[in-house]
This record gives structure tokens, sequence and C-alpha cells, in this order.
């Protein structure tokens, strides 16, 4: 897990984030919009084979990655980084708001990531 504020974002050539991520491409994503006290994934394990990056727009909450909770408000970055089991979990009194999307796993092996399957 990697979290950051998002003044900490830098262009990499045509990647943002490209300095964390790579040359991957978004494979997928969109933006939820939580009821208060929601939490994503209630299952007991939610895990991907590549990395999904969230930005927290507006609100609070948690987002707990392998057991650890992690506080996270409007303005964070997260990086989930593949295989890491999340669950993110919005407050009651400030919902919160996050896009989110997965990167290409084929980009992640060319470049010799591994392949977290």
């Amino acid at each position: 897990m990697k979290k950051l504020r998002i003044t900490d974002l830098k262009c990499s050539g045509s990647r943002l984030l490209g300095d964390l991520l790579g040359e991957a491409k978004v494979a997928g994503g969109g933006v939820y919009i939580f009821r208060p006290g929601e939490t994503a994934h209630p299952e007991p394990r939610h895990v991907h084979d590549v990395d999904e990056v969230f930005v927290f727009l507006q609100g609070e909450g948690v987002l707990p990655i392998d057991g650890v909770e992690h506080p996270v408000q409007a303005g964070d970055v997260v990086i989930v980084e593949a295989g890491e089991d999340h669950h993110t979990r919005s407050s009651e009194h400030d919902p919160l708001v996050a896009a989110w999307w997965v990167m290409d796993r084929g980009a992640r092996r060319a470049e010799g990531g591994q392949d977290k399957r």
C-alpha cells in the first residue's frame, strides 16, 4: 500500500503516478458514492491480481488493508497493491466519495513486475 496526498501527484510522460505505476494503463474504474457507514466488499477477503488506485474526493473513512486500518479523507490517494486484501469503510457523519481504477495486468508483467494471479 502506498498513501499520498493529491498534492503529491506527479505526471511522468503521459501517465499520472508513472513514477509509482510505470507504463501500466488503466483497465477500468469509476466513481463510487458511499452511504453513511457503508463498507465496500463486506466479504471476508477482497483482492485483485493488479494494483488499484483510489482518489478520495469527499468525506472520510477507513481503508483496512491486510487487517491494518488506514484513515482516509478527501485529498488522499491510495495505491492498493496486487494481492492486498482491502475493504473501504465510510464514516457515518461525512460519507466518502471515491474515484477508483484498476491497472492493466499485461503492462505490469511486461515491465518485469510479478503477476500475482
